[in-house]
């Protein structure tokens, strides 16, 4: 008979797994099943990792409190990879999955999700529309609902003046009913602001089609493989990851988008958004409780298929995904330094291997050990060496500031050649 002993990550920075047991009136939980158990003198709720862990005959094994799911809250191939993760950069485990689950998962006992009040009338409700023994208030409430079958939120009615006083007394009568519906907290209504283009492909050019041509049957043999976009600034990397999305999302995997700052979230998902629809949800930092637990959540349910988001999103519960691009690779802000430690481009690439899929890294200027990969033929390398409508690059010149300083004084700061309209004295350091 099994011993229903269970390896749990807890979020304590810097402890590791601990084994429990489940009591025989509890169900026996899955790996990434939360269950609330004790610590010393306190209850916290933990996640699953494993079970029928070989425990330490040197310490007593305590009970489960509860088990709060019946299947996995987290994807069995998130919770690997945060045991990858955790092992790799000597992380606790509790703390790195902490990174992977929507905010409070672990400090509340039920989900947060936002609900609205709804009523709705009922057959003895239009029956009673003529009866005089209704208020006007209460009259004007059954005839409004009664054009509307699937009931109408109690706040439209309150926008009415129909007080929710008013929507109880009839609640009482029996003539309407009253049930709670989730609404989702959408975040493209705030966090996306960049203008929404016109979802059509762009024609490409000769460099991204050779490109696309090269990417997309890597991402169909179903087995991971690295490649890296080095294009110059304005070559067209954002186009080719669009028509590899949709090529990827056409055959029933996911897409999953790194870029390193949020202020870069913006017009990647306006572009996706305009492209896919509603298949594209956001996580990073940036939004507020409510609106990453929702899109979390989306993203669990499998109603989306398009992630976008900064470095934590690489923890976003996507089922199988066969796409993973990680933008501007070579940015530094992908480096966790906080609790857990982790370089998101490198948890890119082991989550694209876990899940046999492609990973895409773009940059105009690569890491080295990226374009060493490359080069040692580790990583495809796709180069694009040209702008869109062959648009030139920037002027560059290089200015020795000894030489300037040696001309003018150790007062300059700026050169002579830049700007060519700016006043002598500007370039100077000020006097007072």
């Amino acid at each position: 008979m099994s011993a229903r002993l269970v390896s749990v990550a807890v979020p304590v920075p810097a402890l590791g797994l601990l084994t429990y047991r489940i009591p025989a009136d509890r169900p026996m939980p899955v790996p990434g099943a939360r269950v609330v158990v004790p610590l010393g003198k306190r209850t916290l709720t933990g996640v699953v990792v494993s079970l029928d862990p070989a425990p330490d005959p040197s310490f007593a094994v305590r009970d489960v409190h509860d088990v709060l799911d019946v299947g996995a809250f987290v994807p069995a191939d998130v919770v690997a990879l945060t045991e990858w993760v955790s092992e790799y950069y000597l992380a606790g485990p509790g703390a790195t999955l902490s990174s992977a689950l929507p905010p409070h998962a672990l400090t509340a006992r039920v989900d947060r999700f936002k609900t609205v009040r709804v009523a709705s009338i009922t057959a003895g409700g239009l029956n009673a529309l003529d009866r005089p023994s209704l208020g006007a208030r209460q009259r004007e409430a059954l005839q409004l609902l009664a054009g509307v079958p699937d009931g109408m939120p109690v706040p439209h009615l309150a926008d009415r003046d129909i007080s929710a006083a008013t929507i109880a007394r009839l609640a009482a009568m029996g003539l309407v009913t009253i049930r709670h519906d989730h609404v989702e907290r959408d975040p493209f209504g705030s966090a996306v602001t960049a203008p929404r283009p016109e979802p059509v492909e762009r024609a490409l050019t000769g460099e991204q089609r050779a490109a696309v041509e090269r990417l997309i049957p890597l991402a169909a043999s179903r087995k991971f493989h690295v490649a890296l976009a080095h294009g110059v600034t304005g070559s067209g990397k954002t186009e080719i990851y669009l028509q590899l999305a949709d090529a990827v999302r056409q055959t029933g995997r996911g897409v999953l988008m790194l870029v390193p700052e949020i202020a870069l979230t913006p017009q990647l998902a306006a572009l996706s958004r305009a492209r896919f629809g509603a298949s594209v949800a956001i996580q990073h930092s940036g939004l507020s409780d409510g609106e990453r637990h929702d899109q979390w959540h989306r993203i669990r349910r499998g109603d989306v298929n398009v992630v976008i988001g900064t470095r934590s999103a690489v923890f976003a519960p996507l089922a199988t995904p066969g796409l993973i691009i990680v933008d501007e690779e070579h940015d530094t802000s992908y480096k966790q330094d906080e609790t857990p430690r982790y370089h998101g481009r490198d948890v890119a690439i082991m989550r694209g291997k876990f899940a046999e899929a492609l990973v895409l890294l773009g940059s105009a200027t690569p890491t080295l050990e990226s374009y060493a990969n490359a080069l040692a033929g580790r990583y495809t390398l796709v180069t694009l060496g040209r702008r869109v409508l062959d648009r030139p690059l920037a002027s560059v010149q290089v200015v020795n500031m000894r030489d300037e300083i040696a001309e003018e004084g150790t007062e300059v700061v700026l050169s002579r050649r830049w700007p060519r309209a700016l006043p002598p004295a500007w370039r100077r350091r000020s006097s007072r």
